[in-house]
């Protein structure tokens, strides 16, 4: 999260406002999608950067203190990978329309901006539509029950 604060600062984007989508794919980047046009252009630091770092200060023994000096000074191409890049998904439906609110109809919460997934008949969250990264207290009490039980 502490990059999506300095995104967002440098940007004004928040997720709030729908202009700022966090994903997390354990990289330090970030992507700036145009989204009148859809030109987006991904943006990402050197491989080497804090060896790059280093030797533009290279007066400055602790590697912390160098990095942090250089950061201010190095230009952007010193310092940053940027390359213009297609979205995987229409920048449309990542955006959606604001306002639009439906209930899950198996765990009953609200799913905004287009984020539904209807399968057969339901209209369902994504969670409960294909897994989510957590287990409420009572689905895990239920788990230990069936497996103590066989």
């Amino acid at each position: 999260m502490f990059f999506c604060r300095r995104v967002s600062a440098a940007t004004g984007c928040t997720v709030g406002h729908r202009t700022l989508r966090v994903e997390d794919y354990g990289k330090v980047a970030a992507t700036f999608v145009d989204t009148k046009t859809g030109w987006a252009v991904r943006i990402a630091p050197r491989i080497d950067i804090r060896e790059r770092a280093c030797a533009f200060i290279p007066e400055e023994p602790r590697h912390y203190f160098a990095q942090m000096q250089a950061y201010q000074i190095m230009p952007d191409e010193e310092m940053l990978i940027i390359q213009e890049v297609a979205l995987n998904t229409p920048v449309s439906q990542i955006v959606s329309k604001p306002g639009v609110r439906v209930n899950c109809d198996v765990c009953g919460e609200e799913i905004m901006n287009e984020r539904e997934v209807d399968q057969h008949g339901l209209t369902l969250c994504r969670t409960c539509a294909y897994g989510g990264y957590y287990r409420s207290n009572f689905e895990m009490c239920l788990i230990d029950q069936v497996l103590t039980h066989n």
